[in-house]
């Protein structure tokens, strides 16, 4: 009977201590075959969304939130790929000057920002306006070390912890409550 309770409650452990161990990634959150430059600043895994709630006072002013947007991410260096502004959707090309790496090893980061609104009714009375809600912002990286053949030796998907505290921060400034 003692057997089966302490094969239970060891059978437990190891089934909590695996799905936390699954949440958290490897056990320091840096992988060490990533160049040094970054791993203080890449995180292996799925890229995060931050979310930022929009100031009320601009809630209902979503050309001026779009606009905004837009022009935080174009002073930090980053080109314009795609946008929708009706979808509230946009993204960056790859960018390659965040960090200068070694001749065999390439950084790219690509910046998706989403707005969040609920719509409006033009045909209440008074009209309601659309409001944005809040901006979502992505830093997805990719770290590559290619030999001398062009083959790709290692490969890391992630996203860059440094330059989303950043753009977060400055979209904060311009955009979030206060």
């Amino acid at each position: 009977m003692k057997t089966r309770r302490l094969l239970a409650t060891i059978a437990a452990l190891v089934v909590g201590s695996t799905m936390l161990f699954a949440q958290l990634g490897s056990p320091d959150r840096t992988n060490k075959k990533i160049p040094k430059p970054l791993q203080s600043r890449f995180v292996t895994g799925d890229p995060l969304w931050r979310e930022l709630p929009v100031r009320s006072d601009f809630q209902t002013q979503y050309d001026r939130v779009w606009q905004t947007s837009v022009n935080t991410i174009l002073e930090h260096n980053f080109d314009i790929a795609t946008m929708d502004k009706d979808s509230g959707y946009f993204r960056t090309i790859q960018n390659e000057r965040i960090v200068k790496m070694d001749t065999n090893w390439t950084y790219k980061i690509q910046i998706s920002v989403k707005l969040v609104s609920t719509a409006g009714d033009s045909r209440a009375n008074p009209p309601k306006l659309p409001l944005v809600e809040k901006v979502r912002l992505q830093v997805a990286g990719e770290v590559t070390n290619v030999d001398r053949k062009g083959l790709v030796r290692l490969n890391f998907l992630g996203y860059d912890q440094v330059l989303l505290q950043s753009l977060f921060q400055d979209l904060q400034a311009k955009l979030g409550g206060v």
